[in-house]
Parts: structure tokens; C-alpha cells; sequence
């Protein structure tokens, strides 16, 4: 009885070795198509905002100033007043340079006809040669005199508009460094700044590889790298809010910084609420206006590891492959692809902790999409 038991377990475990394992189930991934889509470029950088115009004013005759006719920090127009200097010696300056013109005037009208008469006496021998010679060089200083007078006018004319001291700009002024009574004149240093407000400046460095990229699309195109000129220009100020405003870029640097590697290019901005001031930092957004075409895939499906950014393919044969890819811009949760995959292709999204290349998958597609 105990041989027939054993015999019987013998046959048992015999039969249970000679059959073989149940096929393990494939994976199944979720997979969404590589799609060519338009697209506009889009970049940001670090930019500092400047004003168009930054002008010091300075006084450029001496003086006491008597007014100032401004509140510190409002906004000026161009040839609004702004000081005013003690214009007394410069007027007493002014009427002597015109009475001295009168004088000049006086003593030519005498010179010339001194001169004309001895033109008519020469002929008959009433006078000598020598005593023309003296009325001609009379006449000429006459008119030396006058020439002379008209520059001293001028120049006391000048002298006495420089009392008055007018915005060049329209902007906004800032703080006074003088007050009524103080002595100033052209030794005395900046009195106040003007700075323009509408439209404001955004600068920023652009880098050598960046700068190549914007162009490369345009290099076959009949477009020039002026077209850059057509990107849209926004701005983040420094707690994250988008100002309202769009500008464009109207200055690219004309050679690249050896040192930094860099393109200097700025942006004019509007500011007609004078909401930006100069020397903000801001984040500059660019935008192509022009509509482009690229690969994108889903930011989901891009891995990385030492040899750098990757995908895996799903393949006709339901085989899974590893693509090293080359990638671009990022725009939203769509990753553009320069190099590596093609139009179409079925890429892995979800599962793919699960697989490995060469693995051969069941697939779902992407809710919206064809099964295949």
C-alpha cells in the first residue's frame, strides 16, 4: 500500500514539472501620436526697464535761483518752467550790448559817408591817396564794430533766456537738489533729472545661441533678421502679474559680447498710465508673431537619463522602442521635438515603468484618437 502511494506522488510531481508556466500577460500602455502643430516661438529673460530719455538739468548761467516752479515728482511737459534765476545783471547786460549796437551803428553811418564823399573827392584830387586809405580802413572797422555789437546782443540774449530753465522732455522730474535763495550756476552740479515716461525701455541680453535660434527659421525665408522686430513684448513684473501693455523690439546690439557671450537687444513698451518706472527689473516675454511648425509630443512621455532626453515608441509590430530625442520650446503640456521622432509615430504616456525596449505591448490609445 505504502509503494502504490508513492508511486502515485512520483507520477503526480512528474506531471506537474512537465507542464509549462501560464504566458504572463502583456502590458498594456496608453499611447498618444506625435502631432506637427503651429506653434509661435516663445522665450523669456531678466530685463531691466530704462527711460528713452534721462536728462540732467543743470543751470548754465550764475546766479540766485528765485522760484521753482514744480512739485518734485510730477509730471512735466516739454517747455513747462522749472527755475528761475535772479535775472537782474543779466538784463542790465542785455541793454548795455544794445546801446553798444547803437553806438556801432552811429559810428558806421558816419564811416560810410566819410567814405562815399572821399570816393567823390579822390577823382579831382581834393584829397590823397592816403587819406582815402584812412577812410576805407574806418569804413571797415565801422563794420568789424557792428559785427561785433550783434554777437555781443546775441550773447546777452542767450545769457538772459538761460535765467528762465525749461523742460527739454516731457516726463516726470525728480527730486530738487537746490531751493530758492541758493546760488547756482554751471559749477554747481545736477540740479534736478527729467526722466521719460511713455514709451518706457525693457533691456535685456539675449544669448548667441538663442539669437541663432530666432534667425534659423528665417534664413531661407525672404525675411530678414529685421523681422525680429516683429516679436511681441510682454512683461512680468516682479510679482508675477503680465503688464497689459505689448511692445516690440526696436535695438539689437551690433556684435556679440566676446566676454559674455551675449546680444544686447531692447524693447520700447508703452506706459501711458506711467504704471513702470525706470530701473524696475521685469521678465521679458517674447513672442513670434508669425506662425511656425514643429513636432510635440506630450511632456508626459519625455524621460531622461545619462545619455540625455528620451521616448519610447510603440512601433507596427507593438514592439517597444527607445528614441533619443532633441528637444525644443515648451508650450503648456506639450514638448517640442527637433530631432528624433517622426509625424505620427505612437509614443508611450502612461505605463512606462512597466516596459523596456524590445518588450512587445498591448496599447490604448489617448481618449480622441483612432485605435490602430
Amino acid at each position: 500500500m505504502r509503494i502504490f502511494s508513492l508511486l502515485a506522488l512520483t507520477a503526480l510531481i512528474t506531471v506537474a514539472c512537465t507542464q509549462e508556466p501560464p504566458p504572463r500577460p502583456m502590458v498594456e500602455v496608453v499611447v498618444d501620436r506625435v502631432v506637427l502643430e503651429p506653434y509661435q516661438p516663445k522665450s523669456e529673460y531678466v530685463g531691466r526697464l530704462q527711460a528713452r530719455d534721462d536728462v540732467a538739468i543743470q543751470a548754465r548761467v550764475s546766479g540766485y535761483l528765485v522760484s521753482r516752479d514744480f512739485r518734485e515728482g510730477q509730471m512735466i511737459e516739454e517747455g513747462d518752467v522749472l527755475y528761475r534765476i535772479d535775472a537782474s545783471e543779466y538784463d542790465a547786460a542785455l541793454s548795455k550790448a544794445k546801446a553798444d549796437l547803437a553806438a556801432a551803428q552811429a559810428n558806421q553811418a558816419n564811416a560810410v559817408r566819410n567814405y562815399k564823399r572821399g570816393q567823390d573827392l579822390l577823382p579831382r584830387g581834393a584829397i590823397s591817396e592816403s587819406e582815402m586809405d584812412d577812410l576805407t580802413a574806418k569804413k571797415l572797422d565801422a563794420d568789424a564794430r557792428i559785427e561785433a555789437a550783434w554777437a555781443q546782443l546775441k550773447s546777452a540774449e542767450v545769457n538772459l533766456s538761460y535765467t528762465t530753465i525749461i523742460a527739454p522732455i516731457s516726463g516726470r522730474i525728480g527730486r530738487s537738489a537746490a531751493s530758492v535763495g541758493d546760488l547756482v550756476g554751471p559749477n554747481t552740479g545736477v540740479l534736478t533729472t527729467l526722466v521719460s515716461i511713455d514709451p518706457i525701455e525693457a533691456l535685456f541680453t539675449v544669448s548667441e545661441a538663442a539669437y541663432i535660434a530666432a534667425i534659423k527659421s528665417r534664413m531661407t525665408s525672404d525675411r530678414d533678421a529685421s523681422a525680429l522686430r516683429d516679436v511681441e513684448v510682454t512683461l512680468e513684473l516682479t510679482n508675477g502679474v503680465l503688464y497689459p501693455e505689448v511692445g516690440r523690439i526696436d535695438y539689437f546690439s551690433n556684435r556679440v559680447d566676446q566676454e559674455t557671450g551675449t546680444l544686447e537687444a531692447r524693447a520700447a513698451i508703452p506706459n501711458p498710465h506711467s504704471l513702470l518706472v525706470p530701473g524696475q527689473y521685469v521678465k521679458v516675454i517674447l513672442q513670434d508673431t508669425n506662425l511656425l511648425e514643429g513636432l510635440f509630443v506630450p511632456q508626459a512621455a519625455v524621460q531622461a537619463d545619462q545619455q540625455g532626453s528620451f521616448v519610447l515608441v510603440v512601433d507596427s509590430n507593438s514592439a517597444v522602442q527607445r528614441r533619443n530625442v532633441e528637444l525644443g520650446d515648451r508650450i503648456d503640456f506639450m514638448v517640442m521635438v527637433l530631432k528624433g521622432v517622426e509625424e505620427g509615430e505612437r509614443i508611450i504616456v502612461r505605463g512606462l515603468q512597466q516596459v523596456r525596449p524590445g518588450m512587445t505591448v498591448t496599447v490604448r490609445e489617448m481618449p480622441g484618437e483612432q485605435e490602430s
